[in-house]
């Protein structure tokens, strides 16, 4: 049972690795593939609708087949689902982020961003390169548009790797342990399971901190930095390393026995049993007809168990949803993973746009700060079942309690406000001048009028007065010193810098920072922090209320009914109506190299919070 304890942690470790990994990817895949936020949902829905797929069947079935050697293929299964996602990575030409094109004038010493004959301008250096220029190549490959569906594949196949990971692995460790340990085992089987999560993100703050096409490219020459929304990490590096993680977590089932010893027999303990519902619910194994591996795969066999298995499913199910206790549980998964999975998935680009929080550092904060104290929150309520010996009553109102406090604590979300980005034209007016009448040149002014700026660009400056511009061009800059990330344009005619008067000023290559929403950012993390933790600790009490309130013999379906609801009605529609939603908040969208809209640029905070 120790060895079998052991590698189901490692295997809980390895999905929950690539699992948050590919959560933390979701802002540099959306903005390399140049899609929206709610095509992003779809991809991470595609997670759950492999899940669906499967696990009722595996659950079901769970009891009548060698379940470590079905736990073995699952782990291979996801495995294949992280190195297909790495597929669009070799087949995609190198990443072209939005630029502007600026002109050189006669010293060559100085380029300009506004400039009447910018039709004829040409670019100075690679870091100032317009997408236009690679616009005939890049529409060559339209096949690119749609590549984001092999990371849809890959996420589908690690879905229906995962399903038989979590109901056959516990119902394994609840057949064959002693009644008193089997919280204890399964909270220290998850709460271990958590560090890969914590790994995860930190691997993915790494990854999205470098260059998405590192070792290929010149990193001296790109002009934005990893805070910039065009910015794209190198998202695929992690996936392959995943995917030898999965690999490796396959190998220790397929050395183990389809049954164990109990605990009880070895050691002859004095059983108490929990009062629920009546002396049937002893904790001893179910007599099930023993279905090996090897003989499943076969035909006849395996339709015969089929045949069998559909006889039995409608009683069993007609069972499951007669219990008002377990009722009233899958309504609660239901909401929960609605909360919970859309937050864990737009959490990073959240912090990016309310708080000037980098990417990279928000990932690196939720791998350090808030999953460890996930993981502590967890394990604590496993040991309290254990040390104070819960029944189920007392389980329910202690997590009952737990999730009140969590729930008045979300309140407090509503004071982590935040500045909206001050955009020229678009959020903020311009320095004391009037805005075009033009519904279609909000974003021009008399100051750059005669600069033929070019409307779907974003490439943005930040003026001395504090104001960002959707490009050097909109600033009216007519000059410029230094390359790459240093350049610094000068005498822009639409910034009016502090005593300096308009068109005096300079602007440098980035959005201006909002030092207020910095500030905020430790209270918004310390309350995040409280409210993992709190939620955390009712999380095993409550898994464990499912375990005492169904029949034995029905443990493994439970889990996969529960699973199911939360995964259909939470998981899958979480991600796609959260990211619709946050799309509606756009206020500025970027440009694909061949025409239309691609990730957004600039939300409203506001809205978005």
């Amino acid at each position: 049972l120790q060895i079998f304890l052991g590698a189901l942690a490692f295997s809980f470790f390895a999905k929950g690795f690539s699992g948050s990994y590919m959560k933390s990817m979701s802002s540099q895949i959306e903005r390399r593939f140049e899609i929206s936020s709610s095509i992003v949902g779809i991809i991470d829905g595609s997670f759950e609708i492999g899940n669906l797929m499967v696990m009722v069947l595996v659950s079901y079935l769970g009891p009548r087949v060698h379940r470590p050697k079905v736990i073995a293929v699952g782990c291979i299964i996801m495995s294949l689902g992280a190195f297909l996602s790495v597929m669009p990575q070799f087949l995609m030409e190198r990443y072209n982020y939005e630029r502007i094109t600026v002109t050189v004038d006669n010293s060559s010493t100085s380029v300009s961003a506004c400039s009447p004959a910018l039709s004829v301008g040409r670019p100075v250096t690679d870091a100032t390169e317009t997408p236009s220029a690679m616009k005939n190549f890049g529409c060559e490959k339209t096949t690119n548009s749609y590549l984001w569906l092999f990371v849809l594949v890959g996420n589908l196949l690690r879905g229906i790797g995962e399903a038989p990971v979590m109901p056959l692995g516990v119902s394994y460790i609840d057949d064959f342990s002693k009644e008193e340990n089997s919280a204890f085992y399964i909270g220290l089987v998850r709460s271990s399971g958590m560090f890969g999560p914590t790994l995860g993100f930190l691997l993915g703050s790494f990854c999205a901190s470098v260059w998405v096409d590192i070792g290929v490219v010149d990193i001296d020459a790109i002009s934005i930095n990893p805070k910039d929304t065009r910015w794209v990490g190198a998202w695929w590096l992690g996936l392959l390393i995943c995917g030898a993680v999965n690999f490796i977590a396959s190998l220790p089932f397929w050395f183990l026995p389809y049954s164990l010893p109990k605990e009880e027999e070895n050691e002859n303990p004095k059983i108490s049993h929990l009062p629920v519902q009546g002396d049937h619910y002893k904790r001893d194994p179910p007599v099930q007809p023993q279905l090996k591996f090897s003989e499943a795969v076969k035909g006849e066999r395996l339709m015969y168990t089929i045949y069998l298995s559909i006889a039995d499913f409608i009683p069993a199910l007609k069972k499951l949803f007669g219990n008002p206790v377990f009722l009233v549980y899958i309504f609660l998964t239901i909401l929960q993973y609605n909360s919970l999975v859309g937050i864990i998935t737009y959490e990073t680009k959240f912090m990016e746009q309310q708080f000037n929080v980098s990417v990279a550092r928000a990932i690196f904060l939720i791998g350090v700060i808030l999953l460890p104290v996930t993981i502590l929150g967890m394990f604590l309520g496993g040991f309290l079942i254990k040390k104070f010996k819960l029944h189920i009553t007392e389980m329910t109102k202690f997590a009952c309690i737990t999730f009140i406090i969590a729930y008045l604590l979300n309140l407090l979300y509503f004071t982590c406000s935040c500045e909206v980005l001050q955009v020229a034209g678009l959020t903020a007016p311009y320095s004391g001048l009037k805005h075009l009448s033009s519904s279609q040149n909000s974003f021009m002014a008399g100051c750059n009028a005669d600069c033929s700026c070019k409307l779907d660009q974003w490439d943005p400056v930040c003026g001395d007065n504090g104001i960002t511009y959707m490009t050097a061009c909109f600033a009216g800059c007519k000059s410029s010193i230094g390359t790459g990330k240093n350049m610094v344009f000068n005498n822009c005619s639409c910034v009016e810098g502090q005593g300096r008067g308009l068109g005096n000023s300079s602007a440098i290559l980035g959005q201006c920072q909002r030092g207020s929403c910095t500030k905020a950012f430790p209270y918004f993390l310390a309350l995040q922090t409280a409210c993992a933790f709190i939620l955390a600790l009712g999380g095993t009490p409550t898994y464990m209320i499912m375990f005492r309130s169904v029949s034995p013999e029905l443990k493994s379906f439970a889990v996969g009914i529960e699973t199911l609801g939360g995964r259909i009605l939470g998981g899958l529609p979480a991600p796609i109506y959260f990211g619709a939603l946050i799309d509606e908040t756009c206020l500025k969208w970027g440009t694909k190299s061949c025409g239309g809209s691609g990730s957004c640029r600039v939300y409203d905070t506001n809205a978005f919070r």
